[in-house]
């Protein structure tokens, strides 16, 4: 297994644990590089297993936002 990082929005959050999580993979949150973000340390066998949860957590999170930009 690889640790891999994940760099987020701290919105984001809910959204990313979710998805993580409906896959099946663990991880730790820890601070970002600003206030306003998040390092998330998951572990995979390869970037490649988890590349379509990371985009798919981020295409929902900006469907999201636009959403409740709507609203």
């Amino acid at each position: 297994m690889k640790k891999v990082g994940i760099a987020i929005d701290a919105w984001k959050l809910p959204i990313f644990e979710d998805e993580l999580e409906k896959a099946g993979f663990t991880f730790k949150t820890g601070p970002g590089v600003t206030a306003d973000t998040l390092f998330l340390s998951v572990r995979s066998k390869t970037i490649a297993e988890i590349q379509p949860v990371v985009v798919r957590a981020n295409d929902r999170a900006r469907r999201e936002k636009a959403e409740n930009h709507d609203s």
